[in-house]
């Protein structure tokens, strides 16, 4: 139950000719994690199809990208240079890319006439003609700039006698255009820089005519291009129904060859073999084996190999749990030679999350909120992986809300059954204060169990005696201390357990140092988990008060019930929010730093099969 699968490493010897075929098998069965293997013998290489396999996947892919998503249908994997023979031959693909092409060029153009279109409506009215602005001794600009600013401008100019001709058009409330005939050779551009207007570009070859005739063809053109804006689209979607299915399998199996031909830089090879080392799961091996040497005829040889090397971690669980596997991982994978502890985070994080929360209401909440995410985020992503996580501990809520009978603050157990639930506010706040105690010297004592163990396994025999009497010490502490303060035991046990720590904690001194170290945390840390009963207590609190101040009432008139049903609603989603973060927060917490440190080490290598997941092909 807290270990990772044994794992057994293995060298692979097969004859080099039956190399791809063999590569073939293992992708197919997904079951040894390859390793570059040390022993002294030459590299092996990939095939020379690797980059002609990468330049045709890239190929694939852009034109999938370009294509309407389409139901995808299986087809049996192709041999490699079939394959390539297959989407080279592929024609469709290069229609697909000239049509973007096409595209692309007419979106650039749309853009060109947009621009000449707003500049042609500048100059409505003005009486210029664009074909007129062409001359081999005048110059000709355009400005846009704050109306309030022209006369400014215009005075810079003419005090550099600089001006032939302007005209200026105002074309909204604050802005107007101002277009100038000037010199070639006048010096207009020290002028410019230091008024800073906006250019009109004059330069565009669509600029030809009356500005009435460039909007004309403006309006035209844009038109002819849209028209085969929707040609193109409907060429693509037809290129789609036909070529988005074999593109698809083209490019999964192209990805499939290119990791078989890359496998390959981490074999060695002989004259007539090639070498294979990697981790299997021990469980498996016996069936590999036999399939390996029933396929390649007898010819291969599977060695089991003595190494002090760690193993890769590999873990086994049902599917639904699977994302608390994901939260070990994004926080530190467990070693395979360790005590793997995510099965005391799944049953604890849920526990100290509905403990925190202990409201049907806010429970449900949870649950809703948790869903939608899950709904809208990605299958491997962290956030759908936490709120899979989230949707069991909201379960745990609403088990809890039900146990403290509360309901968005009120209590309503008595409608439907005769169990009236914790008093958190009155009668049941020292058991509830002693239930968090008990939960935080049971997971620190575990912990401590659990680093023994790991300390005994690799070894380490003085910092697993020390584990044990940090335990000693965390027991026989909590029996004195309940004795002495809530009189739990007589006045000769307490005292027994009294002197019995104090032992404990000279036997850690003098064993460890890194756990005498340690002595002030193994007080505070089951105090820690106080914190459950802290935050529970505080959400209950607020609820209740926000029940007691805020609940609307039609008493007082439609107006005041709507008013106080607003600010009930909002004030019970903040203090949710605020319970919700809280939960998972200090239930994170108290499982990675009051109990992984007292023996998780962590870092851990993922177990990475030489896999693929087929989607739209078949072996």
């Amino acid at each position: 139950m807290f270990k990772t699968e044994p794992m057994e490493k293995v060298r692979i010897i097969a004859p080099y000719s039956r190399k791809p075929s063999i590569i073939a098998f293992m992708h197919s069965h997904g079951i040894i994690d390859i390793r570059k293997s040390s022993i002294g013998l030459k590299d092996d290489y990939p095939a020379a199809d690797d980059q002609e396999l990468n330049e045709l996947l890239l190929k694939v892919s852009g034109a999938l990208k370009l294509l309407p998503k389409q139901p995808v249908a299986k087809a049996k994997h192709l041999e490699t240079r079939e394959l390539i023979g297959k989407v080279s031959g592929f024609k469709e693909i290069d229609a697909i890319y000239s049509l973007n092409a096409e595209r692309a060029s007419l979106l650039e153009e749309d853009k060109e006439l947009v621009a000449a279109g707003e500049v042609a409506g500048y100059f409505n009215g003005t009486g210029i003609d664009f074909s007129a602005l062409k001359s081999d001794i005048m110059a000709f600009k355009a400005f846009l700039l704050p109306t309030a600013a022209v006369s400014q401008f215009m005075g810079a100019l003419e005090k550099g006698n600089v001006l032939s001709d302007s005209i200026v058009r105002q074309i909204s409330k604050d802005r107007s255009m101002l277009f100038l005939a000037y010199a070639k050779d006048a010096q207009i551009n020290e002028i410019l820089s230091e008024l800073h207007p906006v250019e009109i570009d004059l330069k565009s070859p669509i600029l030809e005519g009356t500005p009435s005739a460039v909007e004309d063809y403006v309006a035209r053109r844009r038109s002819e291009i849209g028209e085969r804006m929707k040609g193109i689209g409907g060429e693509l979607s037809a290129l789609g129904s036909s070529c988005y299915s074999p593109l698809s399998n083209y490019r999964e199996m192209l990805e499939i060859e290119l990791e078989r031909s890359g496998i390959s830089s981490k074999f060695k090879r002989t004259e007539e073999t090639f070498i294979v080392e990697g981790w299997i799961p021990k469980a498996g091996l016996p069936a590999f084996q036999r399939a390996l040497e029933k396929f390649t005829g007898g010819l291969s040889y599977v060695e089991i190999l003595a190494t002090d090397e760690l193993p890769p971690t590999l873990v086994k669980r049902p599917a639904f749990l699977k994302p608390f596997d994901y939260l070990m991982e994004f926080f530190s994978l467990p070693r395979s030679d360790e005590i793997d502890p995510t099965w005391i985070f799944i049953v604890s994080f849920p526990i100290f999350y509905g403990f925190m929360i202990s409201d049907v209401g806010y429970g449900l909440a949870s649950l809703i909120f948790a869903t939608l995410i899950t709904r809208a985020t990605d299958r491997e992503g962290l956030m759908y992986n936490v709120a899979r996580v989230w949707q069991l501990s909201s379960v745990s809520a609403i088990a809890f809300g039900f146990l403290s009978n509360e309901y968005f603050g009120f209590q309503l157990n008595q409608y439907f059954t005769t169990f009236h639930g914790l008093d958190w506010t009155g009668g049941s706040v020292n058991s509830i204060i002693l239930l968090t105690l008990a939960f935080g010297i049971s997971q620190v004592s575990l912990g401590l169990l659990f680093g023994f163990i790991n300390n005994y396994r690799k070894g380490h025999a003085k910092i697993a005696v020390s584990k044990i009497t940090s335990l000693m010490l965390v027991l026989f502490g909590a029996a004195a201390v309940a004795g002495a303060f809530f009189a739990a035991f007589p006045s000769g046990i307490t005292e027994a357990a009294a002197a019995l720590a104090a032992l404990s904690a000279i036997a850690t001194i003098a064993l460890s140092g890194s756990e005498a170290a340690e002595l002030t945390n193994l007080v505070t840390h089951p105090l820690s988990y106080t914190r459950i009963l802290g935050f529970g207590f505080a959400s209950i609190i607020i609820s209740k008060l926000i029940d007691t101040a805020f609940t609307p009432t039609l008493s007082h008139g439609a107006l005041d019930f709507g008013f106080l049903l607003v600010i009930f609603i909002v004030l019970h989603f903040l203090n949710m929010i605020l319970s919700i973060f809280e939960g998972v927060v200090q239930g994170v917490r108290l499982n990675f730093i009051e109990f992984f440190s007292k023996f998780y080490t962590g870092n851990g290598t993922k177990f990475n099969p030489f896999s693929y997941r087929r989607r739209s092909s078949t072996d």
